[in-house]
């Protein structure tokens, strides 16, 4: 399957408004309760297995490049939620 640039574009972007919302809404939960955020996460995970698996099958560049935005996504929502917690425990 070709792709243009244009397409790559598209698809890297989208894929990081999906996993900065569903991070997002997994940080928000996870404040209010760990439980339920670790079932949220869980979600978010497989989701983004999925995603990726597709991505694969589609094309080797788009398949490595959800895994660069994926991990930059991930690293970001921990030092987040990292300091919400830390704001939130010595409040």
């Amino acid at each position: 399957m070709e792709f243009s640039f244009w397409m790559y574009i598209v698809i890297f972007v989208s894929q990081f408004i999906g996993g900065s919302l569903a991070l997002a809404t997994f940080s928000s939960i996870y404040i209010k309760n760990k439980t339920k955020g670790y079932w949220r996460l869980s979600i978010i995970i497989l989701g983004m297995i999925y995603t990726l698996i597709l991505g694969f099958n589609a094309s080797l560049i788009i398949g490595s490049g959800m895994i660069i935005v994926d991990f930059i996504l991930a690293l970001l929502a921990y030092f987040i939620l990292q300091h919400k917690v830390h704001e939130a425990t010595s409040n």
